[in-house]
């Protein structure tokens, strides 16, 4: 059939008709639509998860290096905040 001819079957059809395949239609797209969000919404979450895990563990990491290395730890912090501090400055 070509696409005149389908394009006037469908506008001659009876409208009762194609109602409630319309809507069955719509019905389906909002199924699948809805699944869709949850599943993206469980993926989500799960990322969520792993990522406060990941955070918790290299706090933990952090904490324990720092205690068994203050003078490293400090000594590292003043030369980010050096290297930090001649990356930002303003030269006139």
């Amino acid at each position: 059939m070509t696409k005149t001819a389908a394009t006037k079957q469908f506008a001659n059809a009876d409208s009762a008709s194609e109602e409630p395949a319309g809507e069955r239609l719509a019905d389906r797209v909002k199924e699948q639509a809805q699944e869709a969000a949850e599943q993206a919404q469980e993926q989500l979450q799960a990322g969520i998860n792993y990522g406060k895990g990941e955070i918790d563990r290299l706090t933990s990491q952090s904490q324990d290096f720092i205690r068994k290395n203050p003078g490293l730890a400090v000594a590292g912090a003043l030369g980010a905040g050096v290297l930090l501090g001649l990356a930002l400055r303003k030269r006139y």
